[in-house]
Formats: C-alpha cells, sequence, structure tokens
C-alpha cells in the first residue's frame, strides 16, 4: 500500500523537518485510569508504558520534557492499525516494530516503517493498515523512566535518531539525569519539581547529549 501526503489547504505551510517527536494532541494512559494529551503532560505524571516484546505493563513517570514546541508544525507520519488505532510520529523518532522476514522486535525510525511491519500494542503485535504524511501544529518531546511511551494504545520510544546511537544506549546515557530526579523527589518530596521547565524550544538537558553523546560512545 503507498504512503500517501494529506493534503488540506492549497497555501504555503512552514514546518520543521528532522525533529524527533510527538504529535501533542495524542493520547497517554495514566495510571488512575485516565488519559492525558502529550501536550498536557507534566513531570511526575505518573503513566503506563509496556515492555519492549509488549506482554507487560510498566508503571512509569514523566521525568522532564525534553522538548516542547507548541507554535510550530512539524511533518508526521501517521500509522493506523488494522484495529485503527493509530500514532503520529515525526520522522527521526524511533518506534519499535516486529519485523515479520526477521521474526523479531526491532526499533527504528518512523521514516523506515513500512506496511508489512507490526506496531506493538499490549498483548500483540498488530497490522499496518495505513501510512499516511501529515503537517501537524504541536510537537513534544517527553523523558519517561523507561525510555517508553505508550500513546493511543501503541507502544513507542521517546528518543530519535538525531542522538545518533542506539535507543538502548541514548537510555543508557540518561541514567544520572533519572537517578537525579528520584533523588531530588525522594529528599523534597513528589511536588518537587527537578529541573527547568522550558515553555518553548529544547531543553538545555537533551541539547547537550545531542551534542556530545555521538563521540562519547562513538564505538
Amino acid at each position: 500500500m503507498p504512503i500517501r501526503v494529506a493534503q488540506t489547504q492549497r497555501k504555503e505551510v512552514k514546518f520543521v523537518l528532522g525533529s524527533g517527536c510527538f504529535y501533542g494532541g495524542d493520547l497517554v494512559h495514566l495510571i488512575d485510569g485516565g488519559k492525558r494529551s502529550i501536550s498536557k503532560l507534566k513531570v511526575g505524571d505518573p503513566i503506563w508504558s509496556l515492555n519492549l516484546d509488549g506482554n507487560g505493563l510498566i508503571e512509569d513517570e514523566i521525568v522532564l520534557m525534553m522538548h516542547n514546541e507548541a507554535n510550530k508544525s512539524a511533518l508526521f507520519y501517521t500509522f493506523t492499525t488494522s484495529d485503527c488505532n493509530e500514532v503520529s510520529l515525526t520522522d527521526s523518532h524511533n518506534i519499535p516494530v516486529y519485523c515479520w522476514n526477521k521474526n523479531k522486535i526491532e526499533i527504528i525510525l518512523a521514516s523506515k516503517v513500512t506496511i508489512n511491519d507490526r506496531l506493538i500494542m499490549y498483548g500483540k503485535k498488530v497490522e499496518i493498515k495505513n501510512i499516511s504524511i501529515n503537517i501537524r501544529q504541536g510537537f513534544y518531546s517527553p523523558l519517561t523512566v523507561t525510555g517508553y511511551l505508550f500513546v493511543n494504545n501503541i507502544s513507542t520510544s521517546v528518543f530519535s535518531d538525531n542522538y545518533k546511537v542506539s535507543s538502548s544506549t541514548v537510555q543508557f546515557v540518561f541514567t544520572p539525569i533519572r537517578i537525579y530526579y528520584h533523588l531530588m523527589r525522594w529528599i523534597y518530596g513528589n511536588g518537587y519539581i527537578p529541573f527547568a521547565h522550558i515553555q518553548q524550544g529544547l531543553h538545555p538537558i537533551p541539547a547537550f547529549y545531542k551534542k556530545n553523546i555521538k563521540h562519547n560512545f562513538d564505538f
């Protein structure tokens, strides 16, 4: 099935390329049973994530909003499953998929996902019915404890290819951030926000990692 580009109006639209983010309107599952749009997530929000194979739910938490661009538009790949769930990611964002020809789960770029791959949902691997490319306003990049985010019932990674290393490597080098987050909230209480909140743009912490991680982990 070919990939189609969704067009709504015949006018020039400026948008960002190369960012690794989620669409702000997509929803995550809160541990208390509710849902919250990614654009409304706050540090400390308790959320559900899936383990890599999708067979187990994990109690997770929002640690930091790494990138916040409410007023900018970006090019999104929107994946619709055979049971009508969908998730939108920018081109360089990572997502776990089941590769049927390799019989294993891999984490790949959103732009590399094909109609032959399967998305990971709770307890199952689901066929992709359609892949569309859309320009949407508002993109965000939350950091979680696990490195995953359960979005619209679909498992995703919180990392992108902008770090130029694997998601597992990025998760490893972010370990000091997670330790500091838990330590400060243990000392000062769960209402304490360990890191400065950035209203718009890229947070200094991921900016530092994106600049230095490739050099230090170039095996």
